[in-house]
């Protein structure tokens, strides 16, 4: 304010206005906007309610991992992907006991590190989880090799390339891509 007219100074004004501009514009990011808490795809929401009719701490880990996602602050992707990660396997878990699928024509096994037992692949678990739903096994063993093989290559991504802007915008595209994924072993295993 102006000391004798009781108007505001035009610089004061000027001020105002560059601010209130900063505060309206966007974020520049060249993000693309996975939903959490928000719009699903058709496919997605019905696979999400009944990731959440499963285990609502998994449902709320997926939600997270998308929120990280899509925050453009983020200097690595790799949380999300491994949360991503993490809820598959944990989903996949619970619906594949390992007594059930050592009853399986198909089990094979893999050594546990200690070497004195053989305990189910995370392909075996995928595979009777799809099985008992009536899904597609051998589209879901497909599926978790996609997945394994795309965490993989975010995790190398991380390590290897030291331009943060390159490194986060390439991961942030891998982990959206990633979620497809995801959703799609999930809506193969999960039941009704």
């Amino acid at each position: 304010m102006s000391a004798t007219s009781g108007q505001p100074s035009p610089d004061y004004l000027r001020r105002i206005r560059e601010f209130q501009i900063q505060v309206r514009q966007r974020p520049r990011t060249n993000t693309v906007v996975v939903p959490a808490r928000a719009p699903f795809s058709g496919r997605d929401a019905v696979v999400m309610e009944r990731l959440r009719r499963l285990s609502g701490s998994l449902a709320q880990s997926l939600e997270q991992s998308l929120r990280d996602l899509n925050d453009p602050t983020r200097l690595s992707y790799i949380g999300p992907a491994g949360e991503l990660r993490e809820v598959m396997r944990a989903a996949i878990q619970q619906l594949a006991p390992d007594e059930e699928i050592r009853k399986q024509p198909w089990y094979k096994g893999i050594s546990a590190p200690n070497g004195k037992s053989t305990n189910p692949s995370q392909a075996e678990r995928a595979r009777y989880a799809a099985q008992v739903r009536g899904g597609n096994p051998d589209q879901v063993k497909e599926l978790d090799g996609i997945v394994e093989g795309s965490i993989g290559r975010i995790s190398r991504d991380t390590y290897t390339v030291s331009s943060k802007s390159f490194h986060s915008g390439a991961a942030q595209e891998q982990v959206r891509k990633l979620t497809g994924w995801i959703f799609a072993i999930l809506d193969e295993v999960l039941p009704e």
